[in-house]
């Protein structure tokens, strides 16, 4: 049973948005699998640096896109959900390079239970605010979200 499950629920109406919402959550599924298996023992080349290494990208990848995404369709919120955006990431910066700088500095528990938190909090509540203003710019933010994949 994975840490944290992807509902329909959790869907904010863009597949391109929710495909990175369900790489995320299958990123901290990994993370939590690697610490339960006790896949690490050393902090140099990790399971579990790894995967906070791939979170933090995946999550600046996918926080871009979504930022595109708002931006095209005009949502009235974009500014403070790019400073929500800014306090994730630090976080999950925070967290990975504790535990690149030794692996028994971050509380793991914690950890999963701050990730787990900030996924489904953060889309069932704030990015959902965003999907009404999406709704109602279906083709500004289908162009944007084509010109942001041609981009990368």
């Amino acid at each position: 049973m994975p840490f944290v499950a992807w509902t329909p629920e959790m869907s904010v109406g863009v597949d391109s948005l929710d495909t990175d919402h369900k790489m995320i959550l299958s990123l901290i599924n990994r993370l939590h699998d690697a610490i339960d298996d006790g896949e690490d023992q050393h902090a140099n080349g990790t399971t579990i640096g790894s995967v906070l290494n791939a979170l933090l990208d995946y999550t600046e990848y996918h926080f871009g896109r979504e930022e595109a995404l708002m931006a095209a369709c005009g949502c009235p919120d974009l500014e403070r959900h790019k400073g929500f955006h800014g306090t994730l990431k630090k976080k999950l910066l925070s967290i990975r390079d504790s535990y690149m700088a030794g692996h028994h500095s971050i509380r793991e528990p914690e950890v999963m239970e701050f990730l787990r938190n900030w996924l489904t909090d953060h889309i069932m509540g704030r990015d959902k605010s965003y999907q009404p203003h999406m709704d109602a710019n279906r083709e500004a933010v289908e162009k944007a979200d084509a010109a942001f994949t041609k981009s990368l």
